[in-house]
């Protein structure tokens, strides 16, 4: 059958049609194609909606006891981090590179003739004014009562503002819930920004096993921070809300308190010194000593002294937990290991940074070159296809659409109009007053030229006529000299990085054996001596 269907085909006659196929046949094969069909199952419906709803509560658990999660996660049950940190970090900080601290050079100067500002850092003054940067706020003289609790309890005061850990206060021992004085002094650092968090402040009763919350009050970051500027507004008693209302007594419970700005003796707001200086409050019989002398120095006057730590550390020797003496490394060895490892990071991160900006720099100069040889190609282009001149960026655009059509897999050889060779368009290169071939009619080429012009910008950077030769060297040399360039920075980085760790602890290990070799010394002499 096949051989006289190929007959027929041959000898131009339509080959007979195929009989059709036999009806049983068909019918076993409709059957068959039928019990292919998937079919409902319920049980699998069912195990598919059962999966979905623990799905759902597992989640709407995690979103109500998230702080649990948290814990869990990260052993803390909250992310210290809001996008006012993030702001602050990121536009005022430089990610992180700069503290702002340069510009108390010129707070400090004469120039400066508001007293308020004198040694501030400007750019954190900025942020504050703006409310991303934060103040310094005092809560004292806290003072609660009526509190929600039928008995003597042992009573302190959480304290949680922005995304900062939980600040408590001592347990107030066995005090009545009538009226309950707590001597601290905490230390909030609150934004002026209607999006900062409120400040929560909670009266909880320590039990034998965990606490209760008896009452809180939530009070506005922005109000407490406009209250502790002004005189007259700093002490506030709040109604609090009972966590219970079961336990709500006749007078709702209430929270004493003065916001008020840093009294530290010690200034550390304004105290920023050498990162090797430390600053202790004086203590009362030293100052006591320095008035009987009368020693009227305005440094000594002043309630702090700063050390440096070299110093302070010979004043305050290093003790254990019960008291010992202990030895630890002197200050001049630990700044000689510092000053080696620092010189190491220095050199590591020039050469790391600044290969990768001038691999930056390389590439941008290896953009315009080629821009601007690929314009002169283009116009080479139009000067062999005998184009008008002065030639608009459009109509070559289109010229040169054409040309890429025409050759593309033509495999023709250089020098045709379409494809014009390195010496063509080098010669178009030179002007026409040095004897090249660019036309006089036509404006200068500019690189990227065309990339702005589809943006609507009719504006370029000026191509020399060297950029040809130029690009001809990288097109002949970057794929060689590119790779050897990196691998060499790369081994510097990494060689440079491993020998100055290798110095710095050869340096560390002959400081440790010269110190070990002078207390063995010492001890010797000593055990002589007695």
């Amino acid at each position: 059958a096949a051989r006289r269907r190929a007959v027929f085909f041959l000898g131009g006659c339509a080959p007979p049609p195929i009989p059709p196929l036999d009806t049983g046949a068909s019918a076993s094969g409709g059957l068959a194609a039928m019990s292919t069909v998937p079919f409902f199952n319920p049980v699998e419906m069912v195990n598919q909606i059962v999966v979905l709803i623990v799905v759902c509560v597992v989640l709407a658990m995690m979103i109500r006891h998230w702080d649990r999660v948290m814990v869990a996660i990260t052993g803390d049950d909250r992310i210290h981090g809001t996008t006012l940190d993030c702001v602050w970090f990121t536009f005022f900080r430089c990610c992180g590179t700069c503290t702002g601290d340069w510009t108390r050079c010129l707070t400090k100067s004469w120039c400066c003739f508001c007293e308020s500002y004198q040694g501030t850092n400007l750019i954190k003054e900025l942020g504050k004014f703006l409310g991303i940067s934060t103040y310094t706020i005092e809560l004292k003289n806290i003072v609660v009562g009526d509190l929600p609790f039928d008995s003597r309890g042992d009573f302190y005061i959480s304290v949680e503002c922005a995304k900062n850990p939980p600040m408590v206060t001592s347990v107030a021992e066995e005090k009545k819930p009538k009226v309950v004085h707590f001597p601290e002094v905490i230390t909030l650092r609150l934004r002026w920004s209607p999006f900062e968090d409120r400040v929560k402040i909670t009266v909880k009763e320590l039990n034998i096993l965990g606490s209760s919350n008896l009452c809180q009050v939530q009070i506005p970051a922005m109000s407490i921070v406009e209250w502790a500027s002004q005189p007259g507004e700093q002490v506030k008693r709040f109604e609090m809300k009972p966590a219970d209302l079961a336990m709500a007594g006749e007078s709702p419970p209430w929270l004493l308190v003065e916001f008020g700005k840093p009294m530290d003796e010690r200034e550390l707001d304004k105290f920023h010194g050498p990162v090797d200086v430390i600053r202790t409050a004086r203590q009362g019989d030293e100052r006591a000593l320095r008035m009987v002398n009368g020693d009227s120095s305005t440094d000594k006057d002043k309630p702090f002294r700063d050390m440096r730590v070299e110093e302070f550390k010979r004043q305050y020797i290093l003790l254990d937990n019960t008291g010992h003496a202990m030895q630890e490394p002197l200050e001049m060895d630990l700044q000689s290991i510092e000053w080696r490892a620092c010189l190491v990071n220095m050199v590591h991160y020039a050469l790391l940074y600044g290969g990768v900006f001038l691999l930056l720099g390389l590439g941008v100069v290896r953009m315009y070159i080629g821009s601007c040889y690929t314009r002169y190609r283009h116009v080479t282009m139009a000067y062999l296809n005998n184009a008008t001149f002065p030639i608009s960026i459009y109509e070559l655009r289109i010229l040169v659409g054409r040309c890429q059509n025409r050759v593309q897999g033509a495999g023709l050889k250089s020098g045709v109009p379409c494809k014009p060779s390195y010496e063509q368009v080098l010669d178009m290169c030179e002007p026409y007053s040095e004897g090249g071939h660019y036309p006089k009619e036509q404006p200068p080429v500019l690189a990227f030229e065309e990339v702005m012009s589809k943006v609507g910008w009719r504006t370029g950077l000026s191509c020399p006529y060297e950029s040809c030769e130029m690009n001809r060297f990288f097109w002949k040399y970057e794929e060689e000299i590119v790779p050897i360039v990196v691998l060499v920075w790369l081994l510097m980085v990494i060689g440079i990085r491993t020998a100055g760790n290798a110095c710095v602890r050869a340096k560390k290990y002959r400081l440790q054996h010269v110190r070990a070799e002078q207390t063995r010394e010492f001890q010797q002499h000593r055990a002589e001596i007695a």
